[in-house]
């Protein structure tokens, strides 16, 4: 018999094939394509409700779709010639169900603002800053502050977020308190190529955020020392005792998905060399500690059981029963809860004697998954992990290995890995704007060491800590140290300057077209069209940036919350404008909303940075901006950053009368003079910061922006006795964020927007824009936006004369979704 055919007749024999054992003979081994376009049109179905902007559309509610469901289903397995058809509309109303179910429990409008006594528990880790613990919190009760019986409405949310400030109260996971809170609606910052806070919110199904109120009632009713939470409590607690405090996060990542405490320099590393997605407890390391627990059982299965049942499936077993254990420390998260369910599908064909890795087990591996939570399709990582598996399949189909064709097992991971990389590209650049270049032998490297060595001290640790608190602090450090030497690696990797590749916004259909070029060339030779992938890349590898022509220029105010930050680009020069605030050493806006807005736009270098002046909400994100992007000229007053930080660019600050020409659009600084600034005296002129704002005017041959900072009704009155005649402007991103201190009716007389932009916080604190200056300026007829409401807003001012306002973008209703919140 030849080699071909004993590789037929093993793989039929055996119950779970490996890509490296059988070389593919078992990935084909199946009959028909019925599931995989099943699965396709499922997940078309579940793709398509999460692209609407609403649901008020379809007129279904959620007893409706009750019955209807059910009817799907049964025609689906009566009508077997319209299958394909009938799973894209039980995907659709599959999805439909749960977005109705999740907009059912959103916060009522009446409620927002308001003082309300909750009771519950509180679920996951808390997250503690510098000035405050958020965690999530379920809840049983609500109560009126003033006293009375229990609110009774099912539709109230069950789960929301907390903020506690200035709290000397330590808070546990799984502790059941009552709080006295001020909710609202899930609102998050709107930017693209930026981190979507509604979605993330959306996922992890928590259906309004608030803060505790400084009350006497706030108190807790038990403590939980027998949950899992607690446990995992504890088990945090371990970890940060470990004595080398800089990868405490990391640590808590890989044990407990806990990544809060990792920081923005640890997470640039990650991204610069492609292995982020180590830090997520998911696909990856559920499967690392099955495979691991599976060749281990298997191989070591006594002699006497293989009568009762096979090595295999006792093998899967106990591989099923760790990866729940290890999804239970990670607090069944949604994507440990994707993971197990696709480990769950591979590991019952192993049970029921069926190929493991094939292409039908791969497909009830997405129906199991979309059914249990279609709101995967959200997760970057479905899409990834799914990738992966299907570039698994395309590499090794067709292709028989053995010694004798003189390719070693280590050649052929290599290779693999290497196509992986390759294959998940386009992907990775739809979704994340970049890929990383070393990103294969970074993780050929990294994913060893996390794998065998990382992952089984961190828990072993967890589980010897029941027995003995300090051989699982001595576990722990083990791992740390291991941590430290992989992370050594992984920053000389990240220092190279082509280690990430960034580019510039792809579109979906680009993106698409290269996913397809590199499958069809990852096809082994022989198959059809293959070299025709190589066309079907150029789309995505060579897509034109972007940029405004000759004498036009675009504007972005991005949205920051309570702050600023504006991005200007003319045809071949960037400025950018204040960079947001900074909340803590883990998280500020320069680092979380304006490099990946610079990015999604292909900025690679600014020409200047204008830092207005120093109050935090304005200056707090520009150290993240000067550590990462080559700055050519600074704007900023002495002291409020290292003139050594700007990447060698010049620095000076804003004088009145400074101008420039870029591609034939002009810059003139209108504030603070020199006299007025200390340059010569040190002595401002200003005590207050805001008024020391630097101002500036841009305009091409149509139309005309001011930028104001922070500015009051004193600076305001200057700038009338001095530059009166050159103040009107077509845009006005309006002072101080529409403060009572800014905005005076004499001011609004000359400048005279037709466009007014106010950057702001949603429910902010100040009441911001308030009431008088809103009215100020519908009464001069200006239209007002304001990025609370609208997102980051996007403005286009051709050069044609006379050139009307009309190509203004607001993200939020740009790129609406049903779950998002809509203001209007």
């Amino acid at each position: 018999m030849s080699e071909d055919n004993n590789l037929k007749e093993y793989s039929r024999r055996q119950p779970f094939i490996l890509p490296g054992q059988t070389r593919n003979i078992a990935l084909v081994n199946y009959t028909g394509c019925g599931l995989p376009a099943y699965a396709i049109a499922l997940l078309s179905g579940v793709c398509f409700l999460q692209l609407q902007p609403d649901l008020s559309t379809p007129v279904w509610t959620s007893s409706e779709l009750l019955l209807f469901l059910p009817l799907c289903f049964y025609l689906f397995f009566r009508n077997s010639t319209q299958r394909f058809v009938i799973s894209f509309f039980i995907g659709y109303f599959w999805a439909l169900l749960f977005g109705h179910m999740y907009l059912y429990h959103q916060l009522p409008n009446d409620w927002e603002g308001k003082d309300v006594i909750v009771q519950g528990f509180i679920s996951d880790l808390p997250e503690l800053g510098e000035k405050s613990v958020r965690f999530n919190f379920e809840v049983t009760d609500y109560r009126p502050v003033s006293g009375g019986d229990r609110v009774m409405s099912a539709h109230l949310p069950s789960r929301i977020r907390l903020s506690w400030y200035y709290s000397n109260k330590i808070v546990h996971s799984g502790d059941k308190w009552q709080f006295v809170v001020r909710l609202k609606k899930n609102h998050g910052m709107q930017n693209p190529g930026g981190f979507d806070y509604e979605t993330w919110l959306y996922q992890k199904g928590i259906h309004a955020g608030g803060y505790i109120r400084k009350n006497e009632q706030n108190k807790r009713l038990s403590a939980s020392k027998l949950s899992i939470d607690h446990y995992r409590q504890v088990l945090s607690g371990h970890i940060e005792k470990v004595s080398d405090s800089r990868f405490h996060g990391i640590l808590q990542a890989l044990t407990l998905g806990h990544k809060a405490l990792i920081t923005p320099q640890q997470w640039q590393v990650l991204r610069n060399t492609g292995t982020s997605h180590l830090m997520a407890i998911s696909g990856l390391h559920i499967g690392l500690v099955s495979g691991m627990v599976f060749f281990a059982v298997r191989r070591f299965t006594p002699a006497f059981m293989i009568s009762y049942i096979s090595s295999p499936q006792l093998a899967a077993i106990f591989s099923l029963f760790a990866a729940f254990i290890y999804a239970m420390l990670a607090g069944f998260s949604v994507p440990t809860q994707r993971a197990f369910v696709m480990l769950l599908v591979f590991m019952s064909a192993i049970l029921f004697m069926k190929p493991a890795f094939s292409l039908n087990t791969l497909s009830v591996s997405v129906i199991a998954v979309l059914l249990f939570s279609p709101l995967a399709v959200l997760s970057a990582g479905f899409w990834l992990s799914y990738l992966a598996v299907l570039i698994i399949f395309v590499v090794s189909y067709g292709r028989i290995y053995s010694k004798r064709a003189g390719i070693g097992r280590w050649f052929r991971t290599v290779r693999l890995q290497w196509l992986i990389a390759l294959g998940m590209l386009p992907i990775s650049l739809l979704l994340f704007n970049q890929g990383s270049v070393i990103s294969p032998l970074a993780n050929m490297l990294v994913i060893p060491v996390i794998a065998l060595l990382v992952v089984p001290l961190a828990l072993l640790a967890s589980v010897i800590s029941v027995l003995s608190v300090d051989i699982s602090l001595w576990l722990f450090s083990q791992a740390s140290q291991l941590i430290s030497l992989i992370w050594f690696v992984l920053e000389w990797f990240s220092g190279f300057e082509l280690s990430s590749w960034g580019i510039a916004e792809v579109s979906l259909i680009n993106s698409l077209s290269g996913l397809i070029g590199l499958v069809l060339l990852l096809m082994p030779k022989g198959f059809p069209m293959r070299l025709s992938g190589l066309v079907l890349l150029v789309p995505m590898l060579f897509q034109a940036r972007q940029t405004p022509d000759q004498g036009e220029f675009w504007m972005t105010v991005l949205d920051v919350g309570q702050g600023l930050s504006v991005l200007v680009q003319t045809k071949n020069q960037t400025l950018l404008y204040d960079a947001g605030a900074k909340y803590s050493e883990h998280f500020d806006l320069g680092q979380r909303v304006v490099l990946p807005y610079l990015q999604y736009r292909g900025v690679t270098s600014l020409d200047a940075f204008v830092i207005s002046h120093s109050d935090n909400d304005h200056a707090g994100g520009a150290q993240s901006i000067l550590n990462n992007m080559p700055v050519s000229q600074l704007y900023a007053e002495p002291g409020i950053v290292n003139s050594r930080d700007n990447s060698g660019g010049r620095f000076s600050s804003c004088v009145a009368g400074d101008n420039w020409v870029w591609s034939g659009v002009n810059f003139l600084i209108l504030h603070p003079t020199q006299e007025m600034s200390g340059i010569n005296t040190g002595k401002p002129a200003y005590v207050k910061t805001n008024n020391r704002s630097c101002v500036i005017k841009i305009w091409n041959a149509s139309n005309s922006v001011l930028l104001t900072g922070d500015i009051e009704r004193r600076v305001e009155s200057e700038l009338l006795k001095r530059n009166a005649s050159k103040l009107a402007s077509d845009v006005l991103v309006v002072p101080h964020h529409g403060s009572n201190t800014s905005s005076s009716r004499a001011w609004l007389d000359v400048v005279r927007p037709t466009l007014a932009i106010v950057s702001a916080g949603y429910r902010n604190r100040f009441n911001h824009p308030t009431q008088k200056v809103l009215q100020r300026y519908h009464q001069l007829g200006s239209r007002v936006m304001n990025t609370a409401n609208e997102g980051a807003i996007h403005m286009q001012f051709k050069p044609e004369l006379m050139q009307q306002l009309t190509k203004i973008r607001g993200r939020r209703k740009v790129s609406a979704h049903y779950w998002n919140h809509g203001l209007r």
